[in-house]
Protein backbone atom coordinates (compact mmCIF):
# COMPACT_ATOMS: atom_id res chain seq x y z
CA UNK A 1 0.00 0.00 0.00
CA UNK A 2 1.29 3.45 -0.89
CA UNK A 3 1.73 5.53 2.29
CA UNK A 4 1.11 9.11 1.24
CA UNK A 5 1.27 11.80 3.89
CA UNK A 6 0.26 15.44 4.00
CA UNK A 7 2.98 17.49 5.65
CA UNK A 8 3.89 21.15 5.62
CA UNK A 9 6.95 21.47 3.37
CA UNK A 10 8.35 23.96 0.89
CA UNK A 11 7.00 23.63 -2.61
CA UNK A 12 9.03 21.00 -4.47
CA UNK A 13 7.20 21.13 -7.79
CA UNK A 14 9.33 21.68 -10.87
CA UNK A 15 9.02 24.39 -13.51
CA UNK A 16 9.20 24.06 -17.26
CA UNK A 17 12.36 24.73 -19.19
CA UNK A 18 12.19 27.57 -21.74
CA UNK A 19 13.39 26.80 -25.23
CA UNK A 20 15.22 29.30 -27.40
CA UNK A 21 12.06 29.82 -29.43
CA UNK A 22 10.25 31.06 -26.35
CA UNK A 23 13.02 32.67 -24.36
CA UNK A 24 12.58 36.13 -25.86
CA UNK A 25 8.86 36.35 -25.27
CA UNK A 26 7.65 38.67 -22.53
CA UNK A 27 4.48 36.58 -22.46
CA UNK A 28 6.22 33.35 -21.48
CA UNK A 29 4.78 31.99 -18.23
CA UNK A 30 7.51 31.43 -15.63
CA UNK A 31 5.51 31.33 -12.40
CA UNK A 32 4.70 28.44 -10.10
CA UNK A 33 2.85 25.55 -11.74
CA UNK A 34 -0.80 26.48 -12.25
CA UNK A 35 -1.80 23.03 -11.05
CA UNK A 36 -0.34 23.96 -7.67
CA UNK A 37 -1.69 27.50 -7.46
CA UNK A 38 -5.23 26.58 -8.46
CA UNK A 39 -5.41 23.31 -6.53
CA UNK A 40 -8.44 23.59 -4.22
CA UNK A 41 -6.88 21.31 -1.59
CA UNK A 42 -5.66 23.00 1.60
CA UNK A 43 -2.66 20.65 1.93
CA UNK A 44 -0.60 19.28 -0.94
CA UNK A 45 0.26 15.57 -0.66
CA UNK A 46 3.94 14.78 -0.07
CA UNK A 47 5.61 11.38 0.25
CA UNK A 48 8.12 10.57 2.97
CA UNK A 49 11.08 8.87 1.24
CA UNK A 50 13.42 8.52 4.22
CA UNK A 51 13.25 4.70 3.95
CA UNK A 52 14.94 4.90 0.54
CA UNK A 53 17.86 7.10 1.59
CA UNK A 54 21.25 5.67 0.70
CA UNK A 55 24.74 6.76 -0.28
CA UNK A 56 25.53 7.28 -3.96
CA UNK A 57 26.58 7.08 -6.66
CA UNK A 58 23.39 5.29 -7.71
CA UNK A 59 22.36 2.68 -10.26
CA UNK A 60 19.09 3.65 -11.90
CA UNK A 61 16.97 1.65 -14.32
CA UNK A 62 14.66 3.34 -16.82
CA UNK A 63 11.95 1.22 -18.39
CA UNK A 64 10.65 3.17 -21.38
CA UNK A 65 7.36 2.35 -23.06
CA UNK A 66 8.89 3.00 -26.47
CA UNK A 67 10.19 5.52 -28.95
CA UNK A 68 7.26 5.57 -31.32
CA UNK A 69 7.05 9.33 -31.87
CA UNK A 70 9.16 12.49 -31.79
CA UNK A 71 7.93 13.49 -28.31
CA UNK A 72 9.37 10.33 -26.82
CA UNK A 73 12.68 10.71 -28.64
CA UNK A 74 13.18 14.25 -27.31
CA UNK A 75 12.08 13.11 -23.86
CA UNK A 76 14.66 10.34 -23.80
CA UNK A 77 17.39 12.73 -24.89
CA UNK A 78 16.34 15.11 -22.11
CA UNK A 79 16.71 12.24 -19.62
CA UNK A 80 20.16 11.31 -20.92
CA UNK A 81 21.28 14.94 -20.77
CA UNK A 82 20.16 15.28 -17.15
CA UNK A 83 21.93 12.05 -16.21
CA UNK A 84 25.15 13.29 -17.87
CA UNK A 85 24.91 16.48 -15.82
CA UNK A 86 24.75 14.37 -12.65
CA UNK A 87 27.58 11.90 -13.24
CA UNK A 88 28.90 12.54 -9.77
CA UNK A 89 25.68 11.11 -8.31
CA UNK A 90 24.77 8.46 -10.90
CA UNK A 91 27.06 5.48 -11.52
CA UNK A 92 24.83 3.76 -14.09
CA UNK A 93 21.64 4.59 -15.96
CA UNK A 94 20.31 1.46 -17.67
CA UNK A 95 17.70 2.20 -20.35
CA UNK A 96 15.34 -0.31 -21.96
CA UNK A 97 12.91 0.20 -24.85
CA UNK A 98 9.72 -1.89 -24.84
CA UNK A 99 8.67 -0.93 -28.35
CA UNK A 100 5.18 -0.19 -26.98
CA UNK A 101 4.68 -3.83 -26.08
CA UNK A 102 3.31 -4.55 -22.60
CA UNK A 103 4.84 -8.03 -22.29
CA UNK A 104 8.25 -6.73 -23.38
CA UNK A 105 8.09 -3.95 -20.80
CA UNK A 106 7.25 -6.40 -18.01
CA UNK A 107 10.30 -8.44 -19.01
CA UNK A 108 12.41 -5.26 -19.20
CA UNK A 109 11.46 -4.36 -15.63
CA UNK A 110 12.44 -7.82 -14.39
CA UNK A 111 15.79 -7.50 -16.18
CA UNK A 112 16.49 -4.07 -14.69
CA UNK A 113 15.73 -5.31 -11.16
CA UNK A 114 18.14 -8.21 -11.68
CA UNK A 115 20.94 -5.67 -12.32
CA UNK A 116 20.78 -4.46 -8.73
CA UNK A 117 19.23 -1.05 -9.34
CA UNK A 118 18.69 1.40 -6.51
CA UNK A 119 15.59 2.92 -8.12
CA UNK A 120 13.32 2.12 -11.06
CA UNK A 121 12.06 4.89 -13.34
CA UNK A 122 9.10 3.86 -15.52
CA UNK A 123 7.06 5.32 -18.35
CA UNK A 124 4.32 2.70 -18.64
CA UNK A 125 3.04 1.62 -22.04
CA UNK A 126 -0.46 1.02 -20.68
CA UNK A 127 -1.61 1.73 -17.14
CA UNK A 128 -3.41 -1.52 -16.38
CA UNK A 129 -1.01 -4.03 -17.89
CA UNK A 130 2.09 -2.63 -16.15
CA UNK A 131 0.49 -2.22 -12.74
CA UNK A 132 1.35 -5.71 -11.36
CA UNK A 133 5.00 -5.53 -12.49
CA UNK A 134 5.55 -2.09 -10.97
CA UNK A 135 3.73 -3.04 -7.77
CA UNK A 136 6.00 -6.08 -7.33
CA UNK A 137 9.09 -3.87 -7.54
CA UNK A 138 7.73 -1.61 -4.80
CA UNK A 139 6.96 -4.68 -2.67
CA UNK A 140 10.65 -5.65 -2.97
CA UNK A 141 11.59 -2.33 -1.36
CA UNK A 142 12.90 -0.73 -4.56
CA UNK A 143 11.43 2.75 -5.04
CA UNK A 144 9.62 3.43 -8.31
CA UNK A 145 9.20 6.84 -9.93
CA UNK A 146 6.74 7.12 -12.81
CA UNK A 147 7.25 9.66 -15.59
CA UNK A 148 4.87 10.74 -18.37
CA UNK A 149 2.75 7.57 -18.13
CA UNK A 150 1.64 6.06 -14.84
CA UNK A 151 0.01 2.81 -13.70
CA UNK A 152 -3.58 2.53 -12.46
CA UNK A 153 -2.77 2.10 -8.76
CA UNK A 154 -0.73 4.39 -6.53
CA UNK A 155 1.98 1.77 -6.00
CA UNK A 156 4.86 4.13 -6.73
CA UNK A 157 6.66 6.94 -4.93
CA UNK A 158 5.77 9.84 -7.21
CA UNK A 159 4.63 10.60 -10.75
CA UNK A 160 6.50 13.24 -12.77
CA UNK A 161 4.18 14.76 -15.35
CA UNK A 162 2.37 17.77 -16.67
CA UNK A 163 -1.33 17.74 -15.93
CA UNK A 164 -3.20 15.53 -18.38
CA UNK A 165 -6.48 16.54 -16.78
CA UNK A 166 -5.77 20.24 -17.29
CA UNK A 167 -4.94 19.64 -20.96
CA UNK A 168 -8.08 17.66 -21.65
CA UNK A 169 -10.33 19.98 -19.67
CA UNK A 170 -8.97 23.24 -21.09
CA UNK A 171 -9.08 21.87 -24.64
CA UNK A 172 -12.75 21.02 -24.23
CA UNK A 173 -13.68 24.25 -22.45
CA UNK A 174 -12.02 26.32 -25.17
CA UNK A 175 -13.82 24.40 -27.92
CA UNK A 176 -17.18 24.73 -26.17
CA UNK A 177 -16.69 28.48 -25.83
CA UNK A 178 -15.35 28.92 -29.37
CA UNK A 179 -18.53 27.21 -30.62
CA UNK A 180 -20.73 29.28 -28.26
CA UNK A 181 -21.99 26.07 -26.68
CA UNK A 182 -23.33 24.49 -29.86
CA UNK A 183 -21.57 22.32 -32.43
CA UNK A 184 -20.13 18.96 -33.43
CA UNK A 185 -16.72 17.73 -32.28
CA UNK A 186 -14.39 14.94 -33.40
CA UNK A 187 -12.17 13.65 -30.58
CA UNK A 188 -8.75 12.46 -31.76
CA UNK A 189 -7.54 10.44 -28.79
CA UNK A 190 -4.04 8.99 -28.42
CA UNK A 191 -3.26 5.36 -27.59
CA UNK A 192 -6.11 3.37 -26.08
CA UNK A 193 -5.28 2.50 -22.48
CA UNK A 194 -2.31 4.87 -22.11
CA UNK A 195 -2.70 7.11 -19.07
CA UNK A 196 -2.02 10.43 -20.87
CA UNK A 197 -4.82 9.79 -23.34
CA UNK A 198 -7.31 8.36 -20.83
CA UNK A 199 -6.65 11.15 -18.34
CA UNK A 200 -7.31 13.78 -21.02
CA UNK A 201 -10.36 12.10 -22.53
CA UNK A 202 -12.30 11.73 -19.27
CA UNK A 203 -12.12 15.43 -18.18
CA UNK A 204 -12.85 16.57 -21.74
CA UNK A 205 -15.95 14.43 -22.01
CA UNK A 206 -17.12 15.73 -18.64
CA UNK A 207 -16.82 19.32 -19.93
CA UNK A 208 -18.64 18.56 -23.16
CA UNK A 209 -21.52 16.97 -21.20
CA UNK A 210 -22.11 20.32 -19.50
CA UNK A 211 -23.07 21.79 -22.88
CA UNK A 212 -26.25 20.16 -24.26
CA UNK A 213 -25.57 21.77 -27.62
CA UNK A 214 -22.15 20.13 -28.00
CA UNK A 215 -22.17 16.72 -29.67
CA UNK A 216 -19.15 14.44 -29.89
CA UNK A 217 -19.63 12.86 -33.30
CA UNK A 218 -16.93 10.23 -32.72
CA UNK A 219 -13.93 9.49 -30.51
CA UNK A 220 -11.19 7.73 -32.45
CA UNK A 221 -7.69 6.60 -31.46
CA UNK A 222 -4.86 7.85 -33.67
CA UNK A 223 -2.01 6.35 -31.61
CA UNK A 224 -0.14 9.67 -31.37
CA UNK A 225 0.55 9.43 -35.12
CA UNK A 226 0.15 12.31 -37.63
CA UNK A 227 -0.16 9.76 -40.44
CA UNK A 228 -2.95 7.83 -38.73
CA UNK A 229 -4.64 11.08 -37.63
CA UNK A 230 -4.69 12.25 -41.25
CA UNK A 231 -6.22 8.98 -42.42
CA UNK A 232 -8.85 9.11 -39.69
CA UNK A 233 -9.78 12.71 -40.41
CA UNK A 234 -10.03 11.98 -44.12
CA UNK A 235 -12.65 9.37 -43.22
CA UNK A 236 -14.38 11.72 -40.79
CA UNK A 237 -14.53 14.48 -43.42
CA UNK A 238 -16.01 12.06 -45.94
CA UNK A 239 -18.58 10.95 -43.38
CA UNK A 240 -19.55 14.28 -41.77
CA UNK A 241 -18.23 17.00 -44.10
CA UNK A 242 -19.12 20.54 -43.01
CA UNK A 243 -20.92 19.21 -39.93
CA UNK A 244 -17.51 19.04 -38.19
CA UNK A 245 -17.18 22.21 -36.10
CA UNK A 246 -14.04 21.44 -34.06
CA UNK A 247 -11.34 18.84 -33.53
CA UNK A 248 -10.25 17.96 -30.00
CA UNK A 249 -6.78 16.42 -30.35
CA UNK A 250 -5.23 14.78 -27.30
CA UNK A 251 -1.76 15.97 -28.38
CA UNK A 252 -0.06 17.99 -31.08
CA UNK A 253 1.51 14.86 -32.54
CA UNK A 254 -1.81 14.28 -34.31
CA UNK A 255 -2.82 17.87 -35.09
CA UNK A 256 -0.75 18.36 -38.29
CA UNK A 257 -2.25 15.26 -39.87
CA UNK A 258 -5.75 16.43 -39.07
CA UNK A 259 -5.24 19.93 -40.49
CA UNK A 260 -3.64 18.46 -43.63
CA UNK A 261 -6.73 16.30 -44.17
CA UNK A 262 -8.94 19.40 -44.19
CA UNK A 263 -6.58 21.27 -46.54
CA UNK A 264 -6.46 18.39 -48.99
CA UNK A 265 -10.25 18.05 -48.82
CA UNK A 266 -10.48 21.58 -50.20
CA UNK A 267 -11.33 23.57 -47.09
CA UNK A 268 -10.21 27.17 -47.64
CA UNK A 269 -7.98 29.17 -45.31
CA UNK A 270 -10.06 30.46 -42.44
CA UNK A 271 -12.69 27.71 -42.86
CA UNK A 272 -10.90 24.81 -41.14
CA UNK A 273 -12.47 24.20 -37.72
CA UNK A 274 -10.66 24.97 -34.44
CA UNK A 275 -8.04 22.44 -33.33
CA UNK A 276 -6.07 21.77 -30.15
CA UNK A 277 -2.32 21.20 -30.00
CA UNK A 278 0.56 20.41 -27.65
CA UNK A 279 4.28 20.94 -28.15
CA UNK A 280 4.56 20.08 -31.85
CA UNK A 281 5.80 22.80 -34.17
CA UNK A 282 4.03 21.52 -37.30
CA UNK A 283 0.52 22.05 -35.98
CA UNK A 284 1.37 25.65 -35.14
CA UNK A 285 2.93 26.27 -38.55
CA UNK A 286 -0.13 24.93 -40.34
CA UNK A 287 -2.53 26.85 -38.10
CA UNK A 288 -0.80 30.13 -38.96
CA UNK A 289 -0.55 29.30 -42.67
CA UNK A 290 -4.19 28.22 -43.05
CA UNK A 291 -5.73 30.54 -40.43
CA UNK A 292 -6.94 27.75 -38.18
CA UNK A 293 -8.00 28.72 -34.63
CA UNK A 294 -5.59 26.82 -32.39
CA UNK A 295 -5.11 26.27 -28.67
CA UNK A 296 -1.74 25.09 -27.36
CA UNK A 297 -1.47 23.48 -23.92
CA UNK A 298 2.06 22.17 -23.52
CA UNK A 299 3.02 18.71 -22.32
CA UNK A 300 6.81 19.23 -22.24
CA UNK A 301 9.11 16.29 -23.00
CA UNK A 302 11.55 18.16 -20.74
CA UNK A 303 9.71 16.36 -17.90
CA UNK A 304 11.92 13.34 -18.60
CA UNK A 305 15.00 15.33 -17.67
CA UNK A 306 13.21 16.83 -14.69
CA UNK A 307 12.49 13.30 -13.45
CA UNK A 308 16.22 12.81 -12.75
CA UNK A 309 16.01 15.58 -10.14
CA UNK A 310 13.11 13.76 -8.52
CA UNK A 311 14.96 10.43 -8.60
CA UNK A 312 17.94 11.96 -6.80
CA UNK A 313 15.65 13.56 -4.21
CA UNK A 314 14.06 10.18 -3.45
CA UNK A 315 17.45 8.47 -3.03
CA UNK A 316 18.59 11.33 -0.79
CA UNK A 317 15.57 10.66 1.43
CA UNK A 318 13.99 14.06 0.76
CA UNK A 319 10.19 14.38 0.77
CA UNK A 320 8.69 14.63 -2.73
CA UNK A 321 5.21 15.56 -3.94
CA UNK A 322 2.93 12.58 -4.56
CA UNK A 323 2.55 14.03 -8.04
CA UNK A 324 5.38 16.20 -9.35
CA UNK A 325 3.92 18.43 -12.05
CA UNK A 326 5.70 20.89 -14.32
CA UNK A 327 4.24 23.92 -16.02
CA UNK A 328 2.23 23.82 -19.21
CA UNK A 329 2.47 26.85 -21.48
CA UNK A 330 -0.96 27.92 -22.77
CA UNK A 331 -1.26 29.89 -26.02
CA UNK A 332 -3.84 30.68 -28.70
CA UNK A 333 -3.83 32.03 -32.21
CA UNK A 334 -4.50 35.78 -32.42
CA UNK A 335 -8.10 36.67 -31.57
CA UNK A 336 -8.97 33.23 -30.21
CA UNK A 337 -9.03 33.85 -26.47
CA UNK A 338 -12.27 32.79 -24.80
CA UNK A 339 -13.75 33.79 -21.41
CA UNK A 340 -12.17 30.79 -19.65
CA UNK A 341 -9.00 30.54 -21.76
CA UNK A 342 -7.76 34.11 -21.67
CA UNK A 343 -4.00 33.97 -22.13
CA UNK A 344 -1.53 36.62 -23.27
CA UNK A 345 0.75 34.03 -24.90
CA UNK A 346 0.23 33.65 -28.65
CA UNK A 347 1.08 30.79 -30.99
CA UNK A 348 3.42 33.23 -32.76
CA UNK A 349 5.42 33.44 -29.50
CA UNK A 350 6.01 29.69 -29.54
CA UNK A 351 6.20 28.61 -33.16
CA UNK A 352 9.50 28.09 -34.98
CA UNK A 353 8.37 29.27 -38.42
CA UNK A 354 11.50 28.00 -40.16
CA UNK A 355 11.94 25.00 -37.90
CA UNK A 356 11.22 21.34 -38.55
CA UNK A 357 7.51 20.44 -38.38
CA UNK A 358 8.26 17.63 -35.93
CA UNK A 359 10.27 19.89 -33.60
CA UNK A 360 9.10 19.98 -29.98
CA UNK A 361 9.01 23.60 -28.84
CA UNK A 362 8.95 22.55 -25.16
CA UNK A 363 11.89 20.16 -25.27
CA UNK A 364 14.32 22.34 -23.32
CA UNK A 365 17.29 20.96 -25.30
CA UNK A 366 18.79 24.25 -26.50
CA UNK A 367 19.18 25.98 -29.88
CA UNK A 368 21.66 23.54 -31.47
CA UNK A 369 19.70 20.38 -30.67
CA UNK A 370 19.11 17.92 -33.51
CA UNK A 371 17.29 14.73 -32.45
CA UNK A 372 18.70 12.82 -35.43
CA UNK A 373 22.32 13.32 -34.42
CA UNK A 374 22.14 13.99 -30.68
CA UNK A 375 24.41 12.00 -28.41
CA UNK A 376 25.68 12.53 -24.90
CA UNK A 377 28.12 10.71 -22.64
CA UNK A 378 25.76 9.73 -19.82
CA UNK A 379 26.71 7.14 -17.16
CA UNK A 380 25.72 3.86 -18.85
Amino acid sequence: MNKFSKIALPLLLSSTLATTAMAGSDNFYTGAPRTYLYNPAVDICFKDTSQYKKEGPYTIGFSNAGLGDSWRVVGLHSLMKAAAENKDKIAHLYITDAGHDDAKQVADIQDLVSRGIDLLLVSANTAQALDPAVSRVMEQGIPVVMVDRRIESDNFVTFVTASDAISGRIYAQWIAEKLHGKGNVIMLAGQAGSSPSVNREIPAEAVFKQYPGIKVLEKVYADWSPVKAKQIMQSMIQKYGKDIDAVWSAHGLMTPGSIEAFVEAGWANGEIPPHTNADVNGGMQLAIKHKVPLLEVGYPPAMMGESIKTVLSVLAGAPVPCISEINSQIAVTEGDNTPSVDTRLRITDLVQLDGAPDALVTGGMGPDYDPKSYSVDYPK
